[in-house]
């Protein structure tokens, strides 16, 4: 072969992404394939996942606030009290047993309603004296009633906001985990596509090492064979040999990185498993990638941006909690009305009877006021909500002001990837141009070996940043999408 052709196949080499050894085992993946394994697999994001899920099943659980009640209940009593001299009437037993069953409707503005069947039937012995003998009395009552109940309170937890609260905060703290979730998955995205591409610059760096090591070797064998006519001095030949030890210890160094990268992924992709087979990034880095539109990127940033949105609904939460926290230090008035009618008989039969002919009837109505002497649980609950509320508005405030200062980064950042791949696409097309002309002058004895490998040297590095700026446009427009969303 001659030097020409020689340098014209290295060259090639050199632009050319090279195909992996046939007995290094590998993956290929695509970076579709990549954010959809994440999405199933990565323990981070599942668990933001559940955390949504959870959340939801708040809701659901705080919807039970309007579900009716049924309240049964059974009771029985005994007392048993040896009489004593005196008086005309008392008490020396009773035994009695007496059940009711209840269907209670929470009220949309608070309290509740509802309606209550009882029964009780109590058999009674009394004394009499009158003077005369005394006379030992045992009676048997069945009491049964039907009551129409109202609560409500008057002063706490009264309205519809209050009674609504615990839905509507779950409501929020749901909206937020699912922001929270969203902001998950765009940050597992965007970590995905870093690791991919930084995969992918890694490997092009293994290939350009390759491809330089080759070259070297390749020169090495012309100088040998140029020492051995007595054209080159033997210092060229150590120094060919120099050059070829150094890019091997460059190309180990790429191949190290390279591992890294693939380990890095695979972490991010959720794979348990050792991973026999090494992953490599299908997807061209050198592909042409259009630029979305960056003129209104910060107004769309604000607009999407899941943690934002997170934070609004957690201020949701935070507002809702004051509010039931406020409600919470004024005093309690309860007013309870109940009344229905009722049976009184000896037997069971007529006692129901009665009640449902309204023979009887019994109603009675109950204020309760309550309030803690200084009441300082529901004074540093609502302190505590008002501090969380300004935390939540603090940290919304700090984060816009982040994330405009991130989107100007972002969109500077893309705007300079183009002009930085054309300029380092030409600096390797000219550097390629060196090695060849470089080459040329030492074969015609006006330069040295030493020379051409620095040339090559340069091409390399040449090569190096140009795939680096090709991955920098990669990684730039990643940052941006996690932004500004889809």
């Amino acid at each position: 072969m001659t030097a020409r052709p020689a340098l014209a196949l290295a060259l090639i080499a050199l632009a050319a992404p090279a195909v992996a050894l046939a007995d290094d085992a590998t993956r290929p993946i695509t970076l579709a394939e990549a954010l959809a394994t994440a999405r199933g697999h990565n323990p981070s994001y599942l668990a933001a996942v559940a955390a949504r899920d959870g959340a939801a099943a708040q809701v659901r659980g705080a919807a039970g606030v309007d579900d009716r009640v049924l309240e049964a209940g059974v009771d029985g009593l005994t007392r048993a009290a040896d009489p004593v001299v005196g008086p005309f009437f008392q008490e020396t037993g009773v035994d009695a047993i007496g059940g009711h069953v209840a269907l209670w409707q929470p009220l949309p503005w608070g309290g509740r309603v509802g309606v209550s069947v009882a029964d009780q039937v109590a058999r009674t012995s009394v004394r009499v004296a009158a003077g005369g003998p005394v006379s030992d009395i045992t009676t048997t009552v069945h009491q049964p009633r039907a009551e129409l109940v109202w609560q409500q309170p008057l002063l706490r937890d009264r309205g519809r906001r209050n009674h609504a609260a615990p839905a509507a905060r779950a409501a929020a703290a749901a909206s937020a985990e699912e922001a929270a979730r969203l902001a998950a998955e765009v940050a597992l995205a965007h970590d995905v596509e870093r690791a991919y591409w930084e995969l992918a610059y890694a490997e092009r760096e293994v290939e350009i090492r390759a491809s330089a090591l080759a070259l070297a070797r390749d020169q090495l064998g012309v100088t040998r064979a140029r020492a051995e006519v007595g054209k080159v001095a033997e210092l060229e030949v150590a120094t060919a040999e120099q050059a070829i030890a150094a890019r091997e210890a460059a190309q180990l160094a790429a191949e190290q990185d390279r591992a890294a990268r693939a380990i890095a992924l695979r972490v991010l992709l959720g794979e348990d498993d050792d991973g026999d087979a090494r992953l490599v990034a299908a997807d061209d880095l050198a592909a042409d990638v259009a630029a979305p539109a960056t003129a209104d990127a910060r107004a769309r940033a604000l607009a999407f941006g899941p943690q934002l949105r997170a934070l609004e609904h957690q201020g949701r939460a935070a507002a809702i909690e004051l509010a039931v926290a406020t409600a919470d230090t004024r005093p309690r008035l309860d007013l309870i009305v109940r009344g229905g009618p009722m049976g009184n008989a000896d037997s069971a039969g007529a006692a129901w009877a009665q009640l449902g002919r309204f023979d009887g009837y019994q109603a009675s109505a109950a204020l309760s006021f309550s309030l803690p002497v200084g009441n300082r649980a529901a004074t540093g609950r609502r302190d505590a909500a008002r501090a969380a509320r300004e935390r939540v508005e603090l940290e919304g405030a700090a984060l816009r002001g982040a994330v405009t200062a991130e989107v100007t980064r972002a969109v500077d950042a893309v705007a300079l990837s183009e002009r930085r791949i054309a300029a380092a696409a030409q600096a390797a097309r000219l550097a390629a141009r060196t090695v060849e002309l470089e080459r040329d002058r030492w074969q015609a004895g006006a330069g040295t070996n030493f020379d051409v490998l620095i040339r090559q040297d340069q091409a390399v590095a040449a090569e190096a940043a140009l795939a680096r700026a090709r991955a920098d446009r990669r990684l730039a427009l990643a940052a941006l999408a996690a932004l500004t969303g889809p």
